[in-house]
């Protein structure tokens, strides 16, 4: 079966062009996911940049060929930009354009050598590519599948661009491999044709699973405090007592001393901060997914570790919350903390949540700001 160059390129253009507009509509939708514009711009780039380069290679025009490559090399600045924004890091990075520069610069002195200017998009493309798989494997804020997959994408089509630009150096006498250092064949085509709707569709992929976790996340973190929220601490609770072995794991229940009174006396606002400060002690002192906000003022956590060592954990935390609550409303108010805490080698994540509590009701009556420890429990029978 013959496949027909122009046919394959109209193909090409025609695809890029739907594959844009699905992924900005996609973007439109969801503006959650800036990264779903830049993506969608850079396929509707490519495509104009294809249309315009074909015009110029038929007509033989020098601006035609000039622009058209400059918007393929804009397409993948794009894609570039499209991944930083999907990672959460934005501004524009001058490097970003040095491709555009160097193409717009040595255009005039390669313009009737089709070989040198192979070597130079086919380069400077696949050093944009590389950027993009850098740029999601480094920088990347979510662990995703769909994203490990992308980054092999890009890094698949850095390779066949670099092969390109190799292969207008030096051919290798195989026909099909000879035909991508052409500027358009039907082997190219038909890689194009098959690999920019898989990209698309990674793209698509990344921008579903990253909502789906940022939804999931939120369905257990606090808003307020950034701390795991009842129902996380309580999953990863019995999580770490399963784990244990029969080892002896330990529970501590913080709450806010006289919390209400600072309300009343500073406002709601003020109130939020020291919830905020302590949720960012609990994160300083405290193992990561230890602990968590059980509701209101009241705080937990949960550690594989004696009474005694998470006792002493338990004053360091109370310690630092009265030095640093001091520091934000001020040496003559009084911001404390009272806990509570159990230990034991076999008891459920309840029991030694309710041990814990009936402690930490001692540390009210005792004056506050105090921290004491329960019995250890015995195995509920």
């Amino acid at each position: 079966m013959t496949l027909d160059p122009a046919t394959l390129n109209v193909a090409f253009i025609l695809l890029a062009v739907v594959l844009g507009c699905l992924l900005l509509f996609a973007w439109i939708i969801n503006r959650s996911v800036r990264a779903l514009s830049l993506w969608g711009a850079a396929f509707c780039l490519i495509a104009l940049g294809f249309g315009v380069a074909n015009l110029g290679r038929t007509a033989g025009s020098y601006p035609a060929l000039l622009l058209g490559n400059v918007l393929g090399l804009l397409s993948y600045i794009s894609l570039y930009a499209g991944c930083r924004a999907f990672n959460s890091r934005t501004g524009f990075v001058p490097f970003m354009m040095t491709g555009v520069v160097l193409w717009v610069a040595a255009f005039p002195f390669i313009y009737d050598k089709p070989e040198y200017r192979l070597i130079l998009v086919a380069l400077t493309t696949g050093a944009y590519s590389l950027a993009c798989a850098w740029e999601l494997g480094r920088h990347a804020v979510q662990p995703l599948a769909s994203q490990r997959f992308a980054i092999a994408l890009l890094c698949l089509l850095a390779f066949f661009n670099f092969m390109r630009g190799g292969l207008a150096i030096s051919l290798t006498s195989i026909a099909w491999i000879d035909a991508f250092a052409h500027r358009w064949s039907s082997e190219m085509a038909l890689f194009l044709v098959v690999y920019t709707p898989t990209l698309a569709f990674i793209f698509l992929s990344m921008a579903k699973e990253s909502v789906e976790l940022g939804y999931k996340r939120a369905a257990f973190i606090d808003p307020l405090t950034g701390v795991p929220n009842r129902r996380a601490f309580m999953q990863n609770a019995a999580r770490l007592v399963g784990a244990t072995g029969g080892k002896s794991v330990s529970c501590l229940v913080f709450d806010l001393d006289n919390f209400k009174s600072i309300n009343d006396c500073y406002g709601h606002d003020v109130g939020d901060d020291i919830l905020v400060l302590f949720g960012q002690i609990l994160a300083k002192h405290l193992p990561n997914q230890s602990f968590g906000r059980l509701g209101g003022e009241e705080f937990a956590a949960i550690l594989p570790m004696e009474m005694e060592e998470a006792t002493k954990l338990a004053e360091a935390v109370r310690s630092a919350f009265s030095k640093a609550g001091k520091t934000m409303l001020g040496p003559q108010t009084q911001v404390t903390v009272s806990v509570g805490c159990s230990a034991s080698a076999s008891a459920t994540t309840e029991a030694l949540l309710q041990e814990a509590d009936l402690a930490l009701y001692r540390a009210k009556d005792h004056g506050r700001n105090v921290v004491i420890s329960a019995f250890s429990l015995t195995n509920p029978q």
